[in-house]
């Protein structure tokens, strides 16, 4: 759940267990682990024997691109979005044994590692569940199980001009933050801190990473200026921003 330390991401080539060692690792933690306690993303990339790369659940998720909705097979992540209380910016991940049912930290008495209903985590904690996904750290984790995947590297091609943001044009945000230093859990607290650097976000205003209307001014602001958003600044994070958001990205493709 809460923000880890940064470490070195995993190399290229990296060896991937089978989805039965990833389970029987999660299960051995099962009643023990109460030292894991908010720190979700953590153990499940110990699972798979993963260094450390991300540092929340949620940049993990952010980080995805072959997402699945309903029951998880064994041995891969599963994600949910917590949607209030102090971890609502990290957000959780489990490791699925299948069956409906996930190995998670937090859950057990005494907050310990627990196995648990996917559907009974989800009501107990009220958070909602996203979904699990084939790839995790950039590394397939199902259909092959070892097939390694490039989309962590900064777009070769331009970004497809959506209307809405996509995984691959939030992490290319992500990445344009890290090149300048910006390497906070929430990618939307970077952006504030990375707007007001710029003289977009008042010095009053709350680094809070909530991406509200004043963040989205500043933004909206930031892109007029670019000559990539020529309409009004209304705070709304929609179609029009968007577009211009990500003709941006890809202006900046060419210097990373």
């Amino acid at each position: 759940m809460t923000a880890q330390i940064l470490s070195d991401p995993p190399r290229r080539g990296l060896a991937v267990p089978r989805p039965e060692v990833r389970v029987e690792r999660a299960r051995a933690a099962v009643g023990a682990g109460a030292e894991l306690s908010g720190m979700c993303e953590k153990f499940v990339r110990t699972c798979f024997g993963f260094p450390a790369r991300y540092p929340s659940a949620r940049q993990a998720w952010e980080a995805t691109t072959r997402r699945r909705r309903g029951e998880p097979p064994p041995g891969v992540p599963v994600f949910w979005d917590i949607t209030s209380g102090k971890n609502k910016d990290f957000d959780h991940v489990a490791i699925s044994v299948g069956g409906g049912s996930c190995v998670s930290t937090s859950a057990g008495p005494g907050r310990t590692v627990a196995l648990v209903r996917i559907e009974e985590l989800t009501a107990r904690w009220g958070m909602q569940y996203r979904g699990w996904t084939a790839d995790y750290h950039g590394v397939v984790v199902h259909e092959g199980d070892a097939a390694i995947m490039t989309e962590d590297a900064w777009p070769t091609r331009d970004l497809p001009t959506t209307t809405a943001h996509t995984a691959q044009s939030l992490r290319a945000w992500r990445q344009l933050m890290a090149s300048i230093g910006l390497t906070d859990p929430v990618l939307e607290l970077a952006m504030q801190r990375w707007l007001r650097r710029l003289g977009h976000y008042g010095d009053s205003w709350l680094l809070d990473g909530q991406f509200g209307v004043e963040s989205v001014s500043a933004l909206q602001r930031f892109l007029v200026t670019k000559g990539l958003y020529p309409h009004e600044v209304d705070g709304w994070r929609g179609p029009l921003t968007v577009r211009a958001e990500i003709r941006y990205l890809n202006d900046q493709r060419r210097y990373l």
